[in-house]
């Protein structure tokens, strides 16, 4: 008589199998990989290869990475302009901390929502959104109406925190562990391609104005246009249960439970000493974007302000690609991947922003527009610094997407994390911007409070990092004791009917 896998899972647990190469079980339709039992689909081995592309791990990838080059691209190249390509920064400062306060909620309960809801649907009500970003900039451009850029923002940051919530849940629970940072690599690659299209818009329509301001009113309906398409990739998503990977396994699923039980497992979380370790660094991982735009913004000109959005992403692609194959690299174990990984990004940005704070020392409370054709040297020397720290800075993110996913394969478990990291992240933002959106601040003060925080992180990754283990659970290493959910920590309402899995 066949094993059931759910019983074969347990068994492993229970003798504490530490080898993580993979074997063939004496089934057709199991097999054991770091050290769990993984079903095999054969009727997906079976299939076409349209079939078998559609429904793989690298085809959902390339549709996360659509997803962000036509929405948070497009708000990448917009805001890579400085200030939102606004005359000014500090309107754009703010609706972007705006944007980030109303994500920052909806991540913080992300996990619950995306494993009720599910990955798909939460990307699809993302979609169906994204546009409301390039119009807000639009209508406050060309007619100065500033409340619907605000409104527009708080709006499009709701369903900015489903999509994520779920896309992070989808790169740490998809790929196969020996690909982990490949995957991660190309999601990134793509959202900075999206970066390149915007940023060649904004130097094509802007390149003749070597003056301070705004940029071209017109810009910014081109990229309504790239967002108008966010939810036909949304909709091409398959649901979790029919994602495969190379050789026909299933990725990652789990037991469904109630919302109480989600919410009682979101507070364990909580608890959790690896979920406050995280907080620093995810709050530190994206802070430089208010900082460094509000830098843009106040000393250079709109052409190089431009050409600023194009540059940074096309440098941006090839780092993120050989990151994530570095991080692969099977020679060396998961901590010391970890390691090498923060260290990539961290000593640079130590020196670049000590050089920051040299520039703004010449330059004081006092504007400029430094531009590349007029003031080359100077240019260089201030922009130099800036381009690493934009560059590196999706260095940080992966590296803290890796080495969160080296912890458990379990989707309920990535959502929840997931979550609280881009919680975390969006709460970065929202302090980062809404300190650069008061006009009669010194910038320096931000500069410093991110220097701060920079300092604040390096124990929270010692310790962080002490923790990664040598594989990962097939479960919720912060809620449950074994691979099968427990009813009774879950205060009896834990699995669904019929001890099912969810659709996530």
């Amino acid at each position: 008589m066949a094993t059931h896998p759910r019983d074969e899972i347990s068994r492993i647990e229970d003798d504490e199998v530490v080898s993580s190469a993979v074997e063939e079980t004496h089934e057709s339709d199991v097999k054991i990989q770091w050290g769990q039992v993984v079903e095999i689909d054969d009727s997906y081995l079976r299939a076409s290869k349209f079939t078998r592309f559609y429904r793989s791990v690298l085809f959902q990838m390339i549709l996360f990475g659509a997803l962000s080059f036509v929405g948070p691209a497009m708000s990448d190249a917009i805001s890579n302009l400085g200030g939102g390509g606004l005359s000014t920064p500090f309107l754009a400062n703010l609706a972007t901390s705006l944007n980030a306060a109303s994500g920052f909620f909806v991540a913080l309960c992300g996990g619950p929502l995306i494993n009720k809801l599910g990955i798909r649907w939460a990307c699809v009500l993302a979609g169906l959104a994204m546009p409301l970003a390039g119009s807000g900039y639009y209508v406050s451009a060309r007619w100065g109406v500033d409340w619907y850029l605000l409104v527009s923002r708080v709006v499009g940051g709701v369903f900015d925190g489903f999509l994520y919530v779920a896309e992070t849940t989808a790169m740490l629970s998809y790929p196969d562990q020996n690909d982990r940072g490949l995957f991660l690599g190309i999601w990134s690659a793509m959202r900075n391609t999206g970066s390149i299209v915007g940023g060649s818009i904004n130097f094509y329509t802007n390149y003749k104005r070597s003056s301070a301001g705004g940029i071209a009113w017109s810009t910014y309906l081109i990229f309504v246009g790239f967002e108008c398409t966010g939810a036909i990739w949304a909709f091409m998503l398959s649901p979790t249960s029919k994602v495969r990977h190379r050789d026909g396994s299933k990725a990652a699923t789990s037991t469904d439970i109630s919302w109480a039980a989600e919410f009682k497992a979101l507070w364990k979380h909580l608890q959790n000493k690896k979920t406050w370790l995280m907080f620093f660094p995810a709050f530190y991982s994206f802070f430089y974007g208010g900082t460094l735009g509000t830098y843009l913004a106040l000393h250079f000109s709109v052409r190089a302000r431009a050409l600023s959005s194009l540059i940074t992403p096309t440098i941006t692609i090839p780092m993120v690609v050989a990151y994530g194959r570095l991080m692969d690299q099977q020679r060396w174990s998961q901590m010391h991947r970890a390691w090498i990984g923060v260290l990539i990004w961290l000593i640079p940005q130590v020196g670049c922003f000590i050089w920051i704070g040299i520039e703004y020392s010449k330059f004081g409370t006092e504007k400029a527009a430094l531009d590349y054709v007029l003031h080359t040297r100077q240019w260089a020397e201030a922009y130099l610094p800036y381009l690493i720290i934009f560059s590196t800075g999706y260095l940080t993110q992966l590296s803290l997407y890796w080495i969160l996913g080296t912890f458990s394969t379990d989707v309920k478990s990535s959502a929840r994390t997931g979550g609280l990291f881009r919680a975390f992240e969006t709460l970065g933002q929202t302090v980062s911007y809404a300190v650069n959106s008061n006009a009669k601040a010194d910038p320096r003060v931000a500069l410093y409070v991110n220097c701060g925080l920079l300092v604040a992180l390096v124990p929270c990754l010692v310790v962080l990092i002490g923790m990664v283990p040598e594989r990962p659970k097939g479960y919720d290493v912060d809620v449950d004791e074994g691979p099968l959910l427990r009813r009774e920590d879950m205060g009896g309402e834990g699995v669904g009917e019929g001890g099912g899995r969810k659709d996530v």
